[in-house]
């Protein structure tokens, strides 16, 4: 007997296919890997990247790790991890079913759906004839599951030639050796092969390297140009004027951020709340001076209620930045201009560059005073010192 769950999404695929969703774009991306591959840190990076590209990113949560949080477990021998991967399925089908029909219903023409590990995950941990039978006990195929997908990103396990990296500490559901973590890395990306779209991540670079190399391969997926990762910033004068009326926005958020204090001089430590009024998130984030730049070294999506509590590690000699964040599209680039609530006169505009010799064509019809990008003083670090943009 078919199970509903598979019959509701083909009928959903069916569906946008013939038209019902003609103008919308459904991205459905996996991320997957093996043991401390930096999958979850990965996850919170392509959604902030894309959501200020005007992206609606949905993330499916990794339902492993939910049930054995849950109290939920495979110990106890391969008997045990059958029934726990039949109960695994079973949730992860109805997840899936709920975030693709809410991405079908939205007002919105542009939206990733992200899986923290998809259905073919599942098949590293028993026999091939186990899961085969798991599937039929679904009424699908290996077949079937491949089809869900779009495009499948596999990370590799740093235990796999970033030895050094490999830590149990970040994910109370993790317990595997180096050894382990190395067979189960080969064991989840075996499980991917014959999908059209795998792309292995190994750790032949740093981290940023590998998040990177990532964000091509969806910039790819997506047919749209990834940025250089030159950020060029330019200094605004915004008194006297009404952003709203002469921006076109297609995204406004409010930012509240402040600083931490940190024991490692080198270590700069923040959170931020970004909302627009009615809907917030959280962040928390760490960057590590180096030869004199700074650099991305760890962000994480926190709830509300970590959010509070690092509110009591605030560094009371640094001032609050309180700014609404312009994000908007120019002659095919896009723009985000910050307007502070300490600085009535400065806000400082940002690019991040798609052509690779930097040119830029800047919006006409704002009052662009200066080109700040080698100038530490316009880092929102610096300007959390002296609580005004303008020197």
């Amino acid at each position: 007997m078919k199970n509903n769950n598979v019959f509701t999404y083909k009928f959903n695929k069916i569906f946008d296919y013939i038209g019902g969703n003609n103008m919308k774009t459904i991205k459905k991306i996996v991320i997957t890997g093996g043991p401390c591959s930096g999958k979850s840190t990965m996850l919170n990076l392509i959604e902030n990247t894309f959501k200020e590209k005007g992206y609606k990113v949905l993330i499916v949560s990794e339902t492993a790790t939910e049930l054995i949080r849950g109290g939920i477990s495979p110990l106890g021998g391969k008997e045990n991890m059958f029934i726990f991967q039949d109960y695994l399925l079973n949730l992860q089908f109805k997840k899936e079913e709920v975030y693709e029909k809410a991405a079908a219903e939205m007002d919105a023409d542009k939206i990733i759906i992200l899986y923290d590990r998809g259905l073919l995950d599942n098949k590293a941990y028993v026999s091939k004839d186990e899961f085969e039978v798991i599937l039929d006990r679904f009424g699908t195929t290996e077949n079937e599951l491949i089809d869900r997908y779009d495009l499948v990103l596999h990370l590799v396990t740093t235990a796999n030639g970033a030895e050094e990296h490999y830590t149990l500490a970040n994910n109370a559901a993790r317990s595997e050796s180096l050894d382990d973590a190395r067979k189960l890395d080969e064991l989840t990306m075996n499980a991917w092969v014959g999908h059209p779209r795998l792309r292995i991540f190994d750790n032949s670079t740093d981290f940023e390297g590998k998040v990177e190399r990532v964000l091509k391969e969806i910039y790819n997926d997506l047919d749209e140009h990834m940025p250089t990762g030159t950020i060029r910033k330019y200094l605004v004068n915004v008194e006297n004027i009404d952003i709203d009326s002469i921006i076109n926005t297609s995204e406004k958020m409010d930012i509240v951020q402040h600083y931490l204090k940190s024991s490692n001089p080198n270590v700069e430590r923040r959170i931020r709340q970004i909302g627009n009024g009615e809907n917030y998130s959280y962040y928390y984030t760490e960057k590590e001076k180096v030869n004199n730049y700074r650099t991305f070294k760890k962000e994480k999506k926190i709830s509300d209620k970590l959010y509070l509590t690092y509110l009591s590690e605030i560094d009371n000699q640094l001032f609050t930045i309180i700014k609404t964040r312009h994000c908007f599209v120019y002659e095919n680039q896009y723009f985000k201009l910050d307007v502070f609530n300490n600085d009535k006169k400065y806000g400082i505009l940002e690019i991040e560059a798609t052509d690779q010799n930097g040119k830029i064509l800047l919006p006409d019809f704002l009052n662009i005073t200066a080109d700040v990008t080698k100038d530490s003083m316009y880092s929102n670090y610096e300007i959390s010192k002296r609580n005004y943009v303008g020197k």
